[in-house]
């Protein structure tokens, strides 16, 4: 991904951010991703690591609409999604849907309240709206109907271990091609 490109995200979350009145902690970890796949406008996410104590971790993180966060699931984290703004589409499997047919259910909360969706069915949820992900539950997310701002809350986040993508091709490690000087937003 270009640096060009992660600058141009990371000012559109900004100005999302400042639209709807959101207010960040001072010196909040900004990063932008296209996920290794080359085209931020299908799979891409802005990520605002707010805290990541050994206990629980919150971010907030943005996406133009229809930008997928690419199927994945993670070994130990627990996390809360919470819509913060727009509408946000989610699929969910019981198993690695690279690997298997999706074919029975997923058990989860949808705002505090256990429901049992169909594994590989969409379903979408709306500003507020939240749901409930544990370890091993397969995911992936996309906002719909324009740009969505994205909560979480979850068990401490370790990236470099603890997230298993579906796609063996996803990166989220490369390092920026060097178009321009990185900027830092500010909201």
């Amino acid at each position: 991904m270009k640096q060009s490109e992660i600058n141009l995200l990371l000012n559109e979350a900004a100005e999302c951010l400042k639209k709807h009145n959101w207010k960040l902690p001072p010196e909040p970890e900004w990063c932008a991703t296209d996920f290794g796949l080359g085209d931020y406008e299908k799979a891409g996410l802005v990520e605002l690591l707010l805290c990541n104590e050994p206990e629980y971790c919150e971010k907030i993180m943005y996406a133009r609409e229809n930008m997928v966060t690419p199927c994945h699931t993670h070994y130990e984290k627990k996390e809360d999604i919470i819509v913060r703004h727009g509408r946000v589409k989610f699929t969910l499997w019981n198993k690695n849907p690279e690997e298997n047919k999706a074919e029975g259910t997923v058990e989860i909360k949808i705002n505090r309240k256990m429901e049992t969706k169909k594994s590989g069915e969409p379903f979408e949820l709306k500003e507020g709206e939240r749901v409930t992900l544990t370890a091993g539950v397969w995911h992936e997310f996309a906002p719909v109907g324009g740009p969505a701002l994205i909560g979480e809350v979850s068990t401490y986040c370790n990236e470099e271990i603890d997230n298993v993508f579906a796609d063996k091709k996803v990166d989220i490690f490369q390092a920026p091609e060097a178009d321009e000087k990185v900027a830092t937003p500010c909201c």
